[in-house]
């Protein structure tokens, strides 16, 4: 049975064939942070291809359950408050968004802190549009240039964060099947035009599976980011 279309496969598929790659070309066994790991859906991937996972979350639940599966969790202030080694890849999947830009500024130089020389820091962050705003929980959506003015920018006359902390080294864009969920056929309506609306909906996801994803609407993308040396 094929699984629901939805961009998150496409983040999961690439983030596993990203560490993966990684870890072969490593001459060390990675250390990798799942900072907000939630339910924890990258745990059995992330064990499978690193030397070590540890997951931070402010869900005292999510970290129980994490830990009753062998992994090392904790919440934010226990893993900030302790002194800890550092990684070679710090992961953040849909976390950005549910913190103000303020949270975010804080956040960030104080992950970068535990990055161990040329780590990655991983943000996989959804883009605005009506798919971003059906979750209560998104404050606001961060893009690429979004974390280029608070921590890439040199000589921006406003500058948020801490500049040239962070610099981009890759980016990839992912879409999700095109449904035409602003239309009022969608909700109400003849029979012929909910079928209609279920017809426009099939293709709509043939076209993105036919194209891996490739034919669809921009949903969410992935940055990798290496901190900047100091004396650059």
């Amino acid at each position: 049975m094929n699984t629901p279309a939805h961009y998150q496969s496409l983040e999961y598929v690439r983030v596993n064939e990203l560490l993966t790659r990684r870890a072969r070309d490593s001459a060390k066994r990675l250390r990798i942070l799942d900072f907000g790991f939630g339910r924890g859906k990258y745990f059995d991937s992330f064990s499978a291809v690193c030397g070590e996972v540890v997951g931070v979350d402010t869900n005292p639940a999510y970290v129980a359950e994490a830990a009753s599966k062998g992994i090392r969790a904790c919440s934010p202030e226990v893993f900030f408050g302790a002194e800890g080694a550092e990684f070679d890849v710090i992961f953040l999947s849909h976390v950005i968004e549910h913190l103000t830009p303020e949270a975010l500024v804080d956040l960030i130089p104080r992950l970068c802190a535990r990055l161990a020389p040329g780590g990655w820091l991983m943000i996989v962050t959804p883009t605005p549009g009506e798919r971003f705003y059906h979750d209560f929980s998104h404050v606001r959506p961060y893009l690429p240039q979004s974390i280029r003015h608070a921590f890439g920018q040199v000589g921006a006359p406003i500058s948020f964060g801490e500049n040239r902390l962070i610099e981009l080294v890759d980016i990839y864009f992912f879409r999700d099947p095109f449904r035409p969920r602003m239309w009022r056929s969608f909700y109400f309506g003849s029979r012929p035009a909910r079928m209609l609306v279920s017809v426009i909906n099939a293709f709509s996801e043939a076209a993105w599976r036919l194209s891996g994803g490739r034919i669809g609407v921009v949903a969410s993308w992935l940055g990798i980011y290496v901190r900047v040396p100091r004396d650059r």
